[in-house]
């Protein structure tokens, strides 16, 4: 779907956004169909662990250059987002070979990757309120994120198995209710938008 994205940002008419909106609405579903899917028949493979999140970063790689040549993304956050994306890449590659070990992603780079789809979306349809906050809030989940990655693969490194990932209730109330709340702003900022 990437290069019908491209083609529509390029095109620029009053509904290319909504197309590219509903082409990643469309890439979003059947990615995280696919992983249900998996999950529930029993199907996942270290291979599966390693190739979604592979190609959720190529999709967004190339979203975030086509959006900085035709929407004026800033590139110094384009040069952070995909950094942030190959260094991942590369801690996982060392780890895959030298240690054996899949890691999959842990929430925080899970809000991390769906905060950058709020991002990159906003500047899809030109929507200047995400255009404002979702570069700060983007930015610090992914300085949290690679702070926990970093971890991880210390204690990788080091011999150790990553540990399993523990959702304390209170973290989870907190954390679903920041994002509750971030959503109702974001829905109702954007309705006024669009209308």
């Amino acid at each position: 779907m990437t290069p019908l994205i491209g083609y529509f940002l390029w095109l620029d008419t009053p509904a290319a956004p909504f197309v590219c909106v509903g082409f990643l609405f469309l890439a979003a579903v059947t990615d995280g169909l696919d992983g249900y899917l998996a999950r529930r028949r029993g199907l996942t493979s270290d291979l599966g662990r390693v190739l979604d999140p592979v190609a959720d970063k190529i999709m967004a790689g190339v979203l975030v250059l086509l959006l900085v040549a035709y929407r004026g993304f800033p590139l110094w956050l384009a040069v952070v987002i995909l950094g942030r994306d190959l260094l991942i890449m590369a801690a996982g590659l060392f780890l895959l070979q030298g240690r054996k070990v899949v890691l999959g992603s842990n929430i925080t780079g899970k809000y991390t990757f769906t905060a950058i789809a709020f991002l990159l979306g906003s500047y899809v349809i030109r929507f200047p309120f995400g255009m404002l906050v979702m570069p700060p809030i983007t930015l610090a989940l992914i300085a949290f994120s690679m702070i926990l990655y970093a971890r991880v693969f210390l204690r990788v490194r080091r011999g150790d198995r990553p540990a399993p990932e523990h959702d304390r209730p209170g973290y989870k109330m907190v954390r679903v209710t920041l994002l509750v709340l971030f959503l109702v702003i974001f829905a109702v900022q954007l309705a006024e938008y669009l209308w």
